[in-house]
């Protein structure tokens, strides 16, 4: 290659491909890599309607939907007494902050491109606004035929989720803004809601009213509503979610308020984790529709989480002989690393920490001098949340207490065989020292072993039985605990993040149920009985599950939970044969409309093809899951119920056995006595 040739291409990158070096935290929408696509490339391609710049409408759907777009603008130009004139002078301004949200190149010129935000996300405004009237009154318009066919209304909210198919949120955001200027009722809710917010000035750090936050914050949130209210009846999962209960606090609060033990570090992530969801969704933070949903699952998906959390404290509440599970879920490494992660990028990102160091909506005591909030990890979320200092310390002192756990080894199965951190400690440093010198012998514990087998001691505590049993012990730790240890070590042999599939959970005597009234993506666990939320597999239930796991991919940070992927995970270990697709859809888990085992089965097995692993929220279970399995009990009396109790005349039979076995031995007992 010339030097003049390189020379050249070098100009033409800086031209055309500077600005997304500097523009690298906007850009959020990504064309799928290939090999994702592969596994089923008609997933990321819309049928009917194209959004934004990385799909053609003359080539979607034969063109169907064009004339549809142009007729949906003039509509709500009629509705609104607006102009697309004022509407294409406003998206001038975002036209390059739109522009560097696409992290490919765009041919379209700036005119095209602004031309192209309005005709589509006029139409989106308009249809979300259509299908509102529609399900309150039953009324739509004859010559609609988005209205008309039911399955066009279907794949048209399925090609609005596709990853590759979608508009900046400000975007939509600035265009329902501009359309709704004239509605009266909104500005009224705005009022009313101006009442009782308080601005921070931060350059003049006094209190003001924006009357023009409060009108913002009302707008958002009925864009918001009217998404769901259009989604919620094509997606195959049901979620339980409150619009008022986003950023609620009682719950954070009530867990802040448990004893000192149950902080853990899954429990604390989760909090933190909502806390974030919950402003993300209030300030309308999403990158594009298809974020919505995925912000409306996350925040569904931790409330539940967070109602198992303190279900299973109230159970350990219970069972204080034993001293298990100090940490409510002792895992570890599982939650404090991504912890680490989101302090460690709330220091490096600028814009992300000006926003949360001076809230703008609180309500603090001045006179509390003492109250240093900057000393709490994530202190501001709090503040701002409206939770007390003293239970945000408190927060924080729980947090660095575990934090100190990450530097032992083993450190998940010593915290849950009761270990206390101490002795932990010292654990740790003999068995540096053991493998500093591991091929010196130590003569006073071959002096104590001696004489324990003289004694004959070393049968009744067998520490050698034990791995890493002189350390444990000479650490002081218990033998009942060094042997639970070892149970719990043991489970790492069996791939502690995997599970058998459904039948052969179901011959371990695991029960499996329909949670009738559930978030999306529930599955809770206990005494051998699993609940899971319904699922209805449908032809568009690959499409969405597939491009919300691409938006996990490309947009959520590395520290952060796929909470869809991590579902998808669970079920592809409980879904292996056919068996296993039939057990489920017996008891009422998955809704086969599909009409064929097999193609679910398939399906599943696929769905996390190529995908990056991330912290599982369902570690809990699944070690729970394991554990109930390797208990001979529950396996012997599973077998037992199937086997000879497999029905109702078996257990009649039992009971007249028994009964007449009882009556033989009274009748014996009264002849012997005289």
């Amino acid at each position: 290659m010339s030097r003049e040739t390189l020379s050249t291409r070098i100009k033409e990158f800086e031209g055309k491909h500077a600005r997304l070096t500097r523009n690298a935290n906007e850009c959020c929408m990504y064309k799928v890599h290939e090999q994702l696509r592969n596994v089923n490339e008609k997933a990321y391609k819309p049928v009917l309607v194209a959004i934004g710049p990385y799909n053609d409408q003359s080539k979607v759907g034969q063109g169907f939907m064009e004339m549809h777009k142009l007729r949906y603008l003039h509509q709500m130009l009629k509705r609104t007494k607006g102009s697309v004139e004022t509407y294409i002078a406003t998206l001038n301004e975002l036209e390059e902050r739109a522009r560097n949200c696409y992290g490919e190149h765009i041919s379209h010129t700036p005119e095209e491109f602004v031309e192209m935000m309005v005709l589509d996300g006029c139409f989106i405004i308009e249809l979300f606004h259509k299908y509102e009237i529609y399900r309150k009154t039953g009324d739509y318009h004859e010559d609609d035929p988005i209205f008309q066919m039911w399955w066009v209304r279907s794949r048209i909210a399925c090609d609005l989720l596709l990853f590759e198919n979608q508009l900046p949120f400000f975007v939509l955001d600035k265009l329902f803004g501009m359309s709704e200027s004239n509605n009266t009722i909104l500005h009224n809710r705005s009022k009313k809601l101006g009442e009782h917010v308080v601005d921070i000035d931060e350059e003049k750090d006094g209190i003001t009213i924006e009357s023009s936050t409060s009108t913002a914050l009302v707008i958002q949130a009925r864009l918001n509503d009217l998404a769901l209210n259009f989604f919620s009846c094509f997606l195959p999962f049901e979620w339980n979610v409150d619009a008022s209960s986003y950023n609620s606090t009682e719950k954070i609060k009530h867990l802040l308020c448990l004893d000192h033990e149950a902080l853990t570090p899954s429990l604390l992530d989760m909090v933190h984790q909502r806390l974030m969801v919950g402003f993300r969704i209030k300030n309308a933070e999403f990158e594009h529709l298809l974020g919505l949903i995925h912000a409306t699952i996350s925040i569904s998906l931790l409330d539940t989480e967070i109602d198992h959390a303190r279900e299973r404290q109230k159970a350990r509440v219970k069972l204080k002989n034993a001293e298990i599970f100090k940490c409510l879920f002792g895992l570890i490494r599982e939650a404090i690393i991504p912890l680490l992660a989101k302090m460690e990028n709330m220091r490096k990102t600028i814009p992300y920490t000006r926003k949360f160091q001076k809230p703008r909506f609180q309500v603090i005591m001045v006179e509390i001098e003492n109250e240093d909030w900057e000393s709490i990890p994530f202190g501001s979320e709090f503040q701002e949340a409206g939770v007390e200092f003293n239970m945000a310390k408190k927060f924080k002192d729980g947090l660095f207490e575990i934090l100190s756990w990450t530097t032992i080894p083993y450190a998940i199965e010593l915290q849950e065989a009761g270990i206390e951190f101490d002795k932990a400690k010292k654990f740790k440093d003999l068995l540096a020292y053991r493998n500093r010198n591991e091929d010196q012998k130590s003569k006073p514990w071959e002096t104590v072993q001696k004489l324990k087998r003289l004694l004959c001691l070393d049968k009744i505590e067998n520490w050698k039985s034990v791995p890493y049993g002189k350390e444990l012990q000479e650490a002081g730790v218990e033998f009942n605990k060094a042997k639970k240890f070892k149970r719990l070590l043991a489970l790492r042999d069996i791939e502690a993040r995997n599970i058998h599939g459904a039948t052969e959970l179901e011959e371990a005597g695991i029960k499996f149920k329909k949670v009738e009234k559930s978030n999306v993506f529930s599955i809770k666990f206990n005494n051998g009985l699993m609940e899971i939320s319904p699922l209805s597999i449908q032809d568009q239930t690959e499409t969405y599950l597939r491009n919300l796991i691409a938006y996990e991919q490309y947009c959520h940070p590395p520290y952060e939970v796929n909470y869809v992927y991590n579902y998808v995970c669970f079920m592809d270990h409980l879904i292996n044969t056919l068996k296993d697709v039939e057990l489920l859809r017996r008891r009422g888990i998955i809704h086969n409309n599909l009409g064929d085992d097999e193609t679910i089965s398939t399906m599943v097995n696929k769905l996390g093809h190529y995908v990056g692993f991330s912290t599982n929220i369902y570690a809990r279970t699944i070690m729970d899951v394991n554990m109930h399995c390797r208990r001979r009990r529950n396996v012997w009396m599973a077998k037992l119920r199937r086997d000879y109790f497999n029905s109702p005349w078996a257990w009649i039979s039992f009971l007249a056995a028994f009964l007449l076995l009882a009556l033989t031995i009274v009748q014996t007992i009264f002849s012997i006595i005289p």
